[in-house]
């Protein structure tokens, strides 16, 4: 592709696994890429590619207008921007950060770059390694939508599905924690629970599959989320008469636990979203929804 500009040069630091997938992706879109990890051998893979491998993040940093971070953790990333070489040289230019860290983190990362004179989208990226640079590929941004719509053809090289969250910086982190890191294990563990019931019982694991596939994530788990944002915005659990109640949850809930003692399998899954349900009924929510046993969850811990 011809040069085509100041704006076709992009730094990526950290070249692990999703590092290297961003820095090939835009590298297949043309960007000219100067890379830098921890690791020159990492890098040095990307070479072959025609991209740039930098000896100090000073250098990558120096050599682009826009700047690509995908470390470790939040320290990691903290220990090579912010010092006062780094911090001077990175004034002015764009900050892409993919780095995944915690609200609270992502909040102090922009208080730095406000201080430097950085601009900053907070990145969290929804897709394997493998999805980068495809249509598959999901990665939600949070920062000022001024910066988003800036560099937003920098972020198309990078996914095919680009979705700015809103400008509260934290929010990325947060939907990332929620989705990647609660409902995706959380439901897998679920999955699984039943998996190992119906393994245990002899029941057939491609029947079970495909009637998750058919019915219960678009139909039973789709429908109780759906409706559970409405009772949450609005603080009333009432059974409506669509879904079920609490009251009539629990005993089944109760017999899966047994089913699963039975089976002689480990019941501790079952046993612990049981307990949310009996202390939600406990609590006066017997006719009402799940949705009710997000007043416990939103609440600290008691002990």
């Amino acid at each position: 592709m011809a040069e085509q500009g100041a704006e076709k040069n992009i730094s990526v630091i950290g070249l692990g696994e999703m590092g290297a997938a961003l820095a090939r992706a835009l590298l297949s879109q043309g960007y000219r890429v100067t890379g830098w990890n921890r690791s020159r051998a990492k890098a040095q893979k990307l070479a072959g590619l025609g991209a740039q491998v930098a000896d100090r993040v000073l250098e990558a940093v120096k050599a682009s207008p826009v700047i690509v971070t995908c470390v470790a953790d939040y320290q990691t990333l903290a220990g090579l921007l912010q010092n006062p070489e780094v911090t001077d040289a990175i004034a002015g230019k764009t900050l892409i950060q993919l780095t995944t860290r915690t609200p609270a983190e992502a909040r102090a990362g922009q208080a730095w770059t406000t201080q430097a004179g950085v601009a900053c989208l907070e990145g969290a990226i929804q897709a394997y390694p493998m999805h980068i640079g495809t249509p598959e590929g999901s990665i939600l941004y949070a920062g000022p939508s001024g910066t988003f719509e800036a560099v937003r053809p920098t972020l198309d090289a990078l996914t095919g599905q680009v979705i700015h969250v809103g400008e509260q910086i934290g929010s990325a982190a947060a939907l990332d924690l929620a989705l990647a890191g609660t409902v995706v294990p959380g439901a897998t563990v679920a999955f699984l629970q039943g998996a190992a019931l119906c393994h245990a019982e002899g029941a057939s694991l491609d029947a079970y599959l495909e009637t998750v596939e058919r019915s219960v994530v678009p139909g039973l788990m789709l429908s109780t989320f759906r409706a559970s944002i409405p009772m949450i915005e609005a603080g009333n659990y009432a059974y409506g008469g669509e879904g079920a109640p609490l009251d009539a949850w629990v005993p089944g809930l109760q017999m899966v636990v047994q089913a699963a003692r039975d089976a002689g399998i480990n019941p501790r899954w079952n046993e612990f979203v049981l307990g949310h349900l009996e202390q939600a009924v406990a609590e006066g929510h017997g006719q009402g929804e799940l949705a009710a046993i997000f007043e416990q969850l939103r609440k600290p811990a008691t002990r």
